[in-house]
This record gives structure tokens, sequence and C-alpha cells, in this order.
């Protein structure tokens, strides 16, 4: 270990703080999609509401107001994507100027001493950050643009309710079963599909919440101890956010 410190000129502080960020992060994510605590949750909650929307569309004639919507939210899952790309380009290209930065940071007085290994390291795990981030988008992305197309084929259960509510009733029990099928089947499928929008949202929140950690890292390039200020910051933000928030508040007035 001693040696590993001395060939990159990180102090053991740095490897504390660097693991509590990772900790951090890794334990946040599991709090909200794993723990029994997730059905506190406002990404939980949502989830209703995605699957009422599913719910709705399958009995809903024109099915066009379902793909603007779905439309305007790949829109930021797009913007997010191509910023994480950005991002990792420009600090790929900082790895160059290295020497400049190191010797930047030696003139400022509240920067603890760095050397050039540290600094690249630095750098490459803020890149992972957003590259993490960016599959995630990437992936949403493509889930979403799945959904659409599952929108697209969504069976037309509007016109099969409205045909079994205009059989008289001494149809035949053949013909009732045939819709009461066809019936189950519309909202078999609009489960399905709410869960792929579902893991859909889930990837690009995951993405979003890999944004909050990375600027936690940021601030690494200056001292360990600012690290590990921020990651606690950004922990409480997202805990508050994911369990406190005021809309959270609200939307539980929303819920039946």
């Amino acid at each position: 270990m001693d040696i590993l410190l001395q060939n990159t000129g990180f102090t053991a502080l740095d490897l504390v703080a660097v693991l509590f960020l990772l900790s951090s992060w890794v334990l946040h994510y599991w709090i909200v999609n794993f723990s029994p605590l997730r059905v506190n949750t406002i990404s939980y909650r949502m989830n209703r509401y995605r699957q009422k929307w599913m719910d709705n569309m399958v009995f809903r004639d024109p099915k066009m107001p379902d793909t603007l919507i779905q439309n305007t939210l790949q829109y930021g899952v797009l913007f997010y994507a191509s910023t994480s790309i950005l991002l990792v380009g420009a600090l790929g290209a900082g790895l160059g100027a290295s020497d400049q930065a190191v010797k930047l940071l030696a003139d400022l007085p509240f920067v603890t001493n760095t050397s050039r290994t540290a600094w690249e390291i630095k750098v490459f795990v803020v890149i992972f950050i957003f590259t993490f981030a960016f599959f995630k988008f990437a992936w949403s992305y493509r889930l979403f643009s799945y959904v659409i197309i599952l929108i697209g084929a969504a069976p037309d259960i509007s016109v099969v309710r409205a045909k079994k509510e205009e059989l008289p009733t001494d149809d035949s029990e053949e013909t009732q079963a045939l819709f009461e099928q066809q019936l189950r089947e519309g909202e078999r499928f609009a489960k399905g599909v709410g869960q792929l929008h579902s893991l859909g949202a889930r990837h690009f929140t995951t993405g979003v919440n890999a944004y909050f950690f990375a600027l936690a890292a940021s601030v690494w390039f200056l001292d360990p101890r600012l690290l590990i200020g921020a990651t606690i910051w950004v922990s409480v933000v997202l805990y508050r956010r994911a369990f406190r928030s005021n809309f959270m508040k609200i939307l539980g007035t929303l819920d039946p």
C-alpha cells in the first residue's frame, strides 16, 4: 500500500475520500432501487402514474398524444447523453495539459500538493463517472424509443370495449368470452409497456444521479477533505429529493 501511495502521489486520505465517494454512490443506488425504502421514493410513486398512463393509452384513440409526450421526454434524455459525450471529450483533452494544470494548482494556497500521476487518476475517475452516465442515458433513450414502437403496436381496446357494451345481453357466451379475453390482453400489454417505461426512467435517473457525484468528484482536484464534504452534501441532496422533496408532498395528495 505504501508503495502504491508513493508511486501515485496519493495520501491515505485520498484513498479514503475516493472510496467514500464510490461507496456512497453505490449505497444511494441500492437504497432508491432495491431496498425496502424504495417504495417511499419519488421514482417509485411516479412509476404508478407511468402505469396509469399506459393503462389509459390502450383505451385512447388516436394515440398521437402519447407519442408526443414520449418524444418530449426523449429530448431531455438526448440532451444529457450529448452533454456527457462533450464532457468526456473535454476531460480527455485536458489530460494533455496535465503539467500546466499541476503547476496551476500548486500556486493556489488552499490546494494540497499533487503529482501528475495523481492528477491524471483524478481526471480518469471523473471521466469514468460521466462515461457511466452516458451509457445510462443512451440505454434509456433506446428503451424509450422501443416504448414508442410499442405504443404504436398497442391494441385498440377502446373499440373492443365499445363493441362489448353494444352486445345484447342474450349474446352467446363464446362471444362474451372472446371480448373479455381481448380486454385482458390489452390490460396485460399496458402493464408490460408501463414496466418497460419505468425501466427506462430508472436508467435515466441513475445517469442524472451520476452527474451529482461527478460534481462532487471534481473538488477532489483541490483537496480530499473537500471530496468527503461534497460527497456528504450530494448524498443529502439526493436523499431529500428522493424522499423528502416538496414535490413528494404534493404528489402524496394526488395518490388515491
